[in-house]
This record gives structure tokens, sequence and C-alpha cells, in this order.
């Protein structure tokens, strides 16, 4: 389903370049640009919210906190697909499918209509919220022009990192055991190279971990020129002192103290 089902039910009750959402009135190329957000993805302790924080450094991307969006309506989504047959139930029997995805393109908008709100400058949202790893393929149907970053670390740190999350902070959700914490990395990798998403470059970029580390400065061009193919997102649109504090944060964290990385960091904050 496209998004402009959405935006075009809604300019007959405004100007052609605002939706009306209750008593809002948005700049409709806001509403394209939430509908179309970027997704970081991963397996836990990949080092997404790294990742995150980097980008939001840029002036033209906003986002928050774990959404878990999908994940949390993933039941709601299910009751209404297509190939639902024999006597209808649950919501199946009171929404066509269309119909309750442009209800919840709305509900997204509300959601995360905030981020812009609170960053002016911002054309570009971004989700990071690992678990939606596992509904790929689902987000894309659910949002056609949504573009997915897969941040992959080396299966044995993420393992490591996750046993120790374990003794600690994680105690409530990490696995308990090395086993558990490998099986949770290739679980979040396969399924998400088993999409179809995956298979299209178009939408899909892979970002290896250990790659950010030692080229910073290349590997966020290359991810900013999958996020918006135009001379506006460059490394010009950053605060290179957060830029350089979140670098520094995460070396300086007792799992990530990596020395060799220094001479790639300094290059990068001075450029």
């Amino acid at each position: 389903m496209e998004k402009d089902k959405v935006i075009n039910n809604h300019k007959k009750n405004g100007s052609r370049d605002f939706y009306n959402l209750g008593h809002q009135r948005i700049e409709l190329k806001k509403v394209d640009a939430l509908l179309a957000p970027i997704m970081i993805i991963g397996s836990p302790r990949s080092g997404t919210t790294w990742l995150q924080r980097l980008l939001l450094e840029n002036k033209l991307i906003a986002g928050g906190q774990e959404s878990f969006f999908y994940s949390l309506f993933n039941e709601s989504f299910l009751s209404v697909k297509d190939d639902i047959g024999g006597r209808r139930v649950g919501l199946s029997a009171y929404w066509e499918k269309d119909q309750f995805n442009m209800q919840m393109q709305e509900l997204w908008v509300r959601t995360f209509l905030p981020m812009f709100l609170n960053k002016p400058s911002a054309t570009v949202l971004l989700e990071k919220t690992p678990f939606h790893a596992f509904y790929l393929d689902d987000i894309a149907d659910f949002l056609p022009n949504t573009k997915f970053i897969h941040l992959i670390r080396d299966s044995r740190a993420v393992t490591a990192s996750l046993n120790a999350a374990a003794k600690g902070w994680g105690g409530g959700w990490a696995p308990k055991n090395t086993k558990k914490s490998a099986l949770e990395w290739y679980r979040h990798v396969k399924a998400v190279r088993n999409s179809k998403a995956s298979k299209n470059n178009q939408v899909y970029l892979e970002v290896h971990y250990e790659d950010l580390l030692l080229e910073p400065s290349e590997e966020l061009k290359r991810i900013f020129t999958f996020i918006e193919k135009t001379s506006s997102m460059t490394l010009s649109n950053y605060d290179k002192e957060k830029v350089s504090n979140s670098f520094a944060s995460f070396l300086l964290d007792e799992n990530n103290i990596n020395s060799p990385y220094s001479d790639s960091i300094s290059t990068f904050i001075m450029k």
C-alpha cells in the first residue's frame, strides 16, 4: 500500500501543502519524510545505539528511543492480512488491510512527529529497534519507502558483550549463557538476510561495526549516500565536538577499549 493513500485522504481537508492531523496542520513534506524512515537493525550489543548516536549528530536527521512500534502491533497487523481464510474474527471482521494500514500510518506519524518538531532542521527520521530485524518484509509492506541499515558486529564480540550485560544492567533481558548469546546473534542476522528486502540494495545496506570503527569517515559517507543521494547529507552537517565525544565515550566503555582505533578517530574528527 502506497503512502499517498494516507496523504490524499486528508488533502481535501486542507491545502495541497498540508496534512490535517487532528487540530494540527503538518507540511506534507514532513509527512512524506515520516513515512519513509531509515531503520537501524541488528542483534543486541552490535553497536546499533552507537551508530544511531553518530547519525543523530547530523542536523538533518532526527530520532528517539527504541519504539518497538511494529513488533508491538505485529499481532494486529497479522489479524488483517489478505490471506486470512474461513470465518473472520478479531480485527479482520472490522477492518480491510488497506484501511487498517492507513490508520496505523497515521498513528506512526503521530508517534514520531515530535522528533521533527523538536529538531526543525531535520528531513530524515531515524528509527532504531534491533528487534525489528524479524519484521523487515512486513515493515516494507506497511511503510513501502522504508530503508534499512543492518549493523553487523563480529559474533564473538556480541556474545561476549551479551554475557557481560547479563551479569549486570542487562540481567532482565540478556541471554544467560554463551550458547544462547551466540544464538541471539545468529537469529537476528539470519532473519534479516533471509528477508526479501535484504536483496534490494536500494532499500538495504549492510554496515560492519569493525569497518565503522576503523574507517568512520568513509563508512558514514557511504551511509549518507544510501540515505539520501544529495550533496546536503554530508559530514559538514555534523557538530564535530559532539561526534568526538561520542567516539570518546564509546572507547572509554570498559567493554569497548581498543587503542588501535585512535588514529582513525582523530582523522575523522579533523575532516
